[in-house]
């Protein structure tokens, strides 16, 4: 978050309330979510640095507004990361982007990309690039390397919970994450892929989304 006196934190956070989805719409729900400056209502009150409604293209703006900053950044030698919270269907999943959605509903991560190959072409002729891509999913404390061919793709897990399976590949040592000594984490035996252009990593975008585990609960028609 925003410190005082103008100086900046290493940790904003925003709200982003998603748009209603089909099952929703179709139940005659409506948005109810308004956004009133300076009140407070209730018996908590919560910080933001941003908060983004579900009409209009809030995901350009809080492109804009919150990770631009963080793809610039990476050319001057920091690190980033951008983390989605929230229950299951608050709208992770569409506000980061791996859904690889179209136009006005496109995410955060093709947003970040298109910045990220963008800035490299206009210094490609001072400094030499690689890129590696790496997608992996947390499930049940087991780490599953989404770009592996190996991996067996989950699908669509439907059942009333939302659970899934055991999802390891068998006689396929785990992904293991681990600090070194320098303080970086790497994710030890998992694949990287070696990417040149936005469309080879949308590609790798597209492939892991895919090999996700998701699952149909009361609170997602995923």
């Amino acid at each position: 978050m925003t410190m005082e006196h103008g100086e900046d934190c290493c940790v904003k956070v925003a709200v982003h309330a998603r748009p209603l989805i089909g099952d929703e719409k179709l139940q005659g729900c409506k948005d109810c979510v308004t956004v009133v400056p300076g009140v407070q209502i209730g018996t908590h009150s919560f910080t933001f640095d941003h908060v983004y409604g579900s009409s209009g293209t809030p995901s350009t703006a809080m492109f804009d507004e919150c990770v631009a900053p963080l793809v610039e950044g990476l050319f001057q030698g920091y690190n980033a990361t951008v983390l989605a919270y929230g229950q299951t269907g608050s709208g992770k999943t569409y506000t980061m982007g791996t859904a690889c959605k179209e136009g006005t509903h496109v995410g955060i991560i093709p947003r970040a990309m298109a910045a990220l190959f963008d800035k490299i072409e206009k210094l490609k002729n001072q400094v030499d690039f690689q890129l590696r891509v790496s997608f992996i999913e947390i499930l049940k404390e087991e780490v599953r390397d989404l770009l592996d061919p190996a991996t067996v793709a989950a699908g669509k897990v439907e059942n009333g919970n939302g659970h899934a399976g055991k999802l390891s590949v068998p006689g396929k040592p785990p992904v293991q994450i681990r600090e070194g000594s320098n303080g970086v984490i790497t994710l030890s035996g998992s694949t990287e892929v070696h990417v040149t252009t936005q469309k080879e990593m949308t590609t790798c975008l597209e492939q892991g989304s895919l090999s996700r585990a998701t699952g149909s609960t009361n609170m997602n028609n995923q």
